[in-house]
């Protein structure tokens, strides 16, 4: 586990990457786990599937969000930016959930929209993280 100092407080975060065994679009994803240090029975569960593009609403068919592979914790947009897949460079947005200033920016949106670690009795499970993408900007432009 990874620790983070924000607002004062101690919190403790993972990425994993893993796959799906039943898919239409991509078996993989991408699990965000961050507890605030001394609850650790009510941490988030953040799962990031390539799968919930299906439930986005995409300015045209082609455009979509790819998970973690080839490159794990990194999620990118398909059409905007500029990335290296491969060994070739692309254009496209990125989000790598490997950096700190991404996990303080889900704590700050989570802590805003429902999740007490301090109050919770149990994990706060969003399914189809992807979705919140069109919320927050997790984007590292360059």
């Amino acid at each position: 586990m990874r620790k983070i100092i924000h607002k004062k407080e101690t919190y403790l975060w993972k990425r994993a990457h893993y796959h799906l065994d039943e898919y239409k679009l991509s078996k993989c994803a991408e699990l965000i786990v961050i507890y605030l240090e001394k609850f650790k029975n009510s941490p988030i569960k953040l799962h990031f599937r390539e799968e919930d593009n299906v439930l986005i609403n995409h300015n045209n068919e082609k455009d979509k969000w790819i998970v973690g592979y080839p490159d794990s914790g990194v999620i990118w947009f398909s059409n905007t930016g500029k990335t290296t897949i491969q060994g070739e460079n692309f254009d496209c947005r990125t989000i790598n959930l490997n950096r700190p200033m991404v996990i303080i920016k889900l704590i700050d949106y989570y802590l805003a929209n429902g999740w007490n670690p301090k109050s919770a009795k149990q994990s706060f499970v969003i399914n189809n993280a992807l979705e919140i993408l069109e919320f927050i900007d997790l984007t590292e432009k360059k």
